[in-house]
């Protein structure tokens, strides 16, 4: 791996993002829909601190889930459909390069929603509702890191597809199917409904909502995190060995 590369993709990727719509777009409608959920879910009749902060943070959730997926989402295949890819393959430049630089780029724009956009809307909680701000921090960190695995999930669904559209298919499919699988533990054994609570994304969210910083939540979302991008460089390498 060479870092220098890595930073070139990165740098590539930020003034691309910033360089066209894609990033008025994503963070102009992360910012408008956050306020839409909220002020409709929110301030409306909400009891105490502990209703709105919940309410907030799976506002969050949603949005992230949207802006991370629709980033990610062209990330590599439109390499693929330029023609670059094959560039990048014929320079001296790894798969681990590529997928590192385009992380970095991933885990950036996510901080800056957590930090820039969605920061906002905590500080409401915190002078509004006198939210204790140890559950502010918290439900931002389980924002932050759930963005930075979805973002993941669709690096390795622009891997494997031909076009956008697959890709976000691809993307939500693996999404909705990790965030289901917890509503329908209960109908196996024990040993299987434990490892299918544990793959139900809701459930380790919720925590970071309440004011818990869950060890299980976040090593889900950290490990679920490399195992992607493990998954997406394996892809790419199949795909240079095919030519």
């Amino acid at each position: 791996m060479n870092f220098q590369t890595s930073l070139w993709i990165y740098k590539k990727e930020l003034k691309l993002f910033f360089g066209t719509y894609m990033g008025p777009l994503v963070l102009g409608g992360t910012a408008f829909l956050n306020a839409l959920f909220i002020m409709i879910l929110n301030f409306n009749g909400r009891a105490n601190y502990e209703e709105a902060t919940v309410v907030t943070f799976v506002s969050f959730m949603t949005t992230i889930l949207i802006a991370m997926i629709i980033i990610s989402m062209g990330s590599i295949v439109e390499e693929k459909n330029k023609g670059t890819l094959e560039l990048l393959f014929t320079s001296p430049i790894t798969d681990v390069d590529i997928v590192i630089g385009k992380f970095l780029f991933g885990v950036t724009i996510c901080a800056i929603i957590t930090v820039f956009i969605n920061g906002l809307f905590p500080i409401l909680l915190y002078s509004y509702w006198q939210a204790p701000l140890y559950i502010v921090i918290s439900g931002m960190i389980g924002v932050f890191l759930l963005g930075t695995f979805t973002y993941t999930v669709g690096l390795f669904a622009s891997s494997l597809a031909k076009s956008q559209m697959i890709s976000l298919l691809i993307s939500v499919v693996i999404i909705l199917t990790l965030w289901v699988v917890g509503y329908f533990s209960h109908l196996f054994q024990s040993t299987t409904r434990k490892v299918l609570f544990h793959l139900h994304i809701f459930s380790h969210f919720i925590s970071f909502s309440k004011g818990v910083l869950p060890l299980t939540g976040i090593i889900f979302f950290i490990s679920g995190t490399f195992l992607f991008l493990y998954l997406t460089v394996k892809v790419l390498e199949s795909r240079r060995w095919r030519g």
